[in-house]
């Protein structure tokens, strides 16, 4: 290992650097270091913090890493308090420190009823953070008529109010952050489809290939957010056709699954869940819910996640799309939250896998998460379910 400073920082690398990089004998660690490496692979991060000290060797994240690591070595302090940031040459220059905007200018693609919904809750509540807002369908009406409707919501005691434009192809990856919402036909009630998300996988993935690839097309340097089902493996799709850096995409799916362990914990008497209790992994099938990370039961767990993936189902069971709480729990809310810095729910990128946790972002792309002490049979449970989104293949 090599030390440099450049630009007043201190830099750590393993590669040959050119002579702007000013050679030194040893780090003060008195501030943020900075580790330069490279790997053209597609899954490779552009930067990042660095989790744990496993990374300096195999240039890779992991999942205990990124919520159980239990560091020893030399660079303990420097990544218990996020002061290691990996930077990979082969996707950005050194000098690249994405701008923390006071506000963000939002791209919507799909109206339909979980996009109307999240747009609704966007213009109430995201003034503080967001700009304005481009939306964008394949049906020109419904452009008109969301930009007619969304406008005209407002109150003259509160705001502000994003204004809401239509867009053209053209200028759909015009802006910062890009939201894709678009669908497949959801089942209809009553057609008995247990899965919902994996029978939408095949036909959303090849919409969300179109997209990905114009994102490839015009370099798109913002962030590319999926809210269409399934989250996780869609981020994937996303990333292997757009040639975006991994950390630019983000899958919005997991805050519902929160909100509904909350409601069923309470109906349970497990009040406690509210402030101990985590969500991961993906919004279906293989979601984990761990009822406390303090004093964690797996019977309660397992009952819980069970109630959570099924939730979905009782409504269904009265005749209605369930379509209202992902759009605003895991959707609007979170979003938002994302924007501005705040704890929230979505994935983040571990080697390969779109994994949903509670995390926290800076300036968008640099993903802060908890640490846990963790229980055996809970780390085996994640294991298990970040091993099957690992296994899909696109």
């Amino acid at each position: 290992m090599k030390y440099y400073i450049k630009d007043s920082k201190e830099i750590m690398s393993m590669i040959s650097l050119d002579s702007t990089y000013r050679e030194i004998i040893s780090l003060t660690f008195e501030d943020e270091v900075y580790y330069l490496y490279e790997d053209a692979s597609i899954e490779a991060l552009g930067i990042h913090f660095i989790e744990d000290e496993l990374f300096l060797e195999a240039h890779k994240e992991s999942l205990e890493g990124k919520l159980s690591s239990e560091l020893n070595g030399p660079y303990k302090e420097l990544i218990e308090n996020r002061k290691l940031i990996g930077v990979n040459l082969k996707k950005l220059p050194f000098n690249h420190d994405k701008q923390i905007k006071s506000k963000y200018r939002v791209h919507v693609l799909g109206l339909g009823d979980v996009g109307g919904m999240m747009l609704s809750a966007l213009r109430l509540i995201g003034g503080n953070i967001i700009e304005a807002i481009g939306i964008f369908d394949l049906d020109d009406n419904r452009i008109k008529r969301w930009c007619y409707e969304l406008n005209q919501i407002m109150t003259i005691d509160r705001g502000p109010f994003p204004e809401v434009y239509g867009l053209t192809t053209e200028k759909l990856f015009d802006c910062d952050v890009f939201i894709f919402t678009a669908s497949s036909r959801i089942p209809e009630v009553g057609s008995g489809v247990a899965d919902v998300r994996m029978y939408q996988l095949e036909a959303n993935t090849k919409i969300i290939s179109i997209y990905a690839k114009k994102a490839k097309e015009v370099n798109f340097k913002g962030q590319f957010i999926v809210v269409s089902d399934p989250v996780d493996l869609l981020c994937k799709a996303a990333l292997v056709h757009s040639g975006l850096r991994p950390e630019q995409i983000k899958g919005f799916g997991l805050g519902v699954m929160q909100a509904r362990a909350n409601y069923y914990a309470n109906k349970n008497g497990m009040t406690y869940y509210y402030e101990q209790g985590r969500a991961f992994g993906p919004h279906g099938k293989h979601l984990v819910i761990a009822d406390s990370m303090i004093g964690y039961s797996e019977e309660n767990s397992l009952k819980l996640t069970e109630m959570t993936v099924k939730a979905n189902l009782e409504v269904r069971a009265v005749g209605y799309k369930p379509f209202i709480a992902p759009a605003l729990s895991s959707a609007a809310m979170s979003i938002l939250a994302y924007l501005e810095g705040k704890w929230h729910y979505s994935t983040v990128y571990i080697d390969g896998v779109y994994f949903g946790c509670k995390h926290r972002c800076i300036g968008l792309d640099r993903t802060i998460t908890e640490q846990y002490t963790m229980n055996s049979k809970l780390l085996s449970r994640l294991e298990s379910s970040y091993k099957e989104l690992k296994s899909f293949e696109f």
